[in-house]
């Protein structure tokens, strides 16, 4: 009997790691340094959403130059309390992690998650999940086709 429940157990994790492979691409430029989850990958357990999209090293980039030139603004326009405070300076401190949607428009929206991150973390497996830390782990939205940034989410203090 145990031998039968191991072989199920087995058949079903082979099963679901193929049918979502778990690529990741290492990205770094002078400016940034992340990963690129695909599609297919599952977050946090979680199957794929049917509007996950794999985003290439040019859409990454682009992202990147969106978010250096208006996160200044956005910060100041949206009134977002940080400590340290984010800022287009302090940008190159943090690794990144990528993950793309299609919106209904078929318009390409990257989310990108910043964290300075643990020596004990590895932010090539999955995405990074804290709870506190304030400005240390933040995310933010960037919509492509019509160069918005938008939902950005930092951390608590807590």
């Amino acid at each position: 009997m145990k031998h039968k429940l191991c072989f199920i157990f087995l058949l079903l994790f082979v099963t679901y790691s193929s049918a979502f492979p778990q690529a990741i691409t290492y990205v770094k430029n002078c400016r940034y340094k992340g990963y690129i989850f695909s599609k297919e990958h599952a977050i946090w357990g979680f199957p794929p959403e049917t509007t996950r999209y794999t985003l290439n090293k040019k859409e990454v980039a682009q992202a990147e130059n969106l978010l250096r030139g208006k996160i200044d603004e956005y910060v100041v326009s949206h009134q977002v309390y940080a400590d340290p405070p984010i800022k287009k300076k302090t940008l190159r401190k943090y690794v990144r992690q990528y993950v793309g949607y299609l919106t209904d428009n078929n318009e390409v929206v990257v989310k990108i998650y910043l964290n300075k991150i643990d020596p004990d973390d590895d932010p090539s497996s999955d995405i990074l999940e804290y709870f506190d830390g304030g400005s240390n782990h933040w995310s933010i939205r960037i919509n492509l086709n019509t160069g918005e940034l938008y939902d950005m989410e930092v951390n608590g203090d807590g």
